[in-house]
């Protein structure tokens, strides 16, 4: 099995967390919106704590 670069998965995250963006506010269930924002708070906090790691933090991976 092929290992994944720290940074890799870091630019993923950051895809997962803009596509909730643009999924966010448009849900008409007001809990399936507050649950698709808390899923985007844990993403985030997860490629935050991958970059601080890599000592990156606070910076956006967008080029690799």
């Amino acid at each position: 099995m092929t290992t994944l670069h720290p940074l890799f998965v870091a630019g993923v995250l950051e895809g997962f967390e803009r596509t909730l963006d643009e999924v966010i506010g448009r849900v008409e269930n007001p809990d399936l919106n507050a649950q698709l924002d808390a899923l985007r708070s844990q993403v985030a906090a997860l490629r935050v704590c991958i970059e601080e790691r890599l000592g990156r933090g606070g910076s956006r991976p967008d080029s690799f």
